[in-house]
């Protein structure tokens, strides 16, 4: 599926990569399709979080950026 990322930050474009890849919790198996990854950043570092809404665990990935 090809889709244009035009007008959108690298950062942006990895959260909708874990949207599309990163569904299924590692946790319970549930596959959360249609769920959302959220991203909040303090400057040094990037964290994208999903919670399931099967079982509650949490997912996190986190960039740390480097100047």
């Amino acid at each position: 599926m090809a889709t244009s990322n035009r007008g959108m930050n690298p950062l942006d474009t990895l959260r909708d990569r874990y949207d599309e890849v990163e569904t299924v919790c590692p946790a319970c198996g549930y596959d959360d399709a249609d769920g959302n990854w959220t991203s909040e950043t303090d400057g040094a570092e990037v964290r994208y979080e999903h919670t399931c809404p099967s079982c509650g665990k949490v997912a996190v990935r986190r960039i740390t950026i480097q100047r």
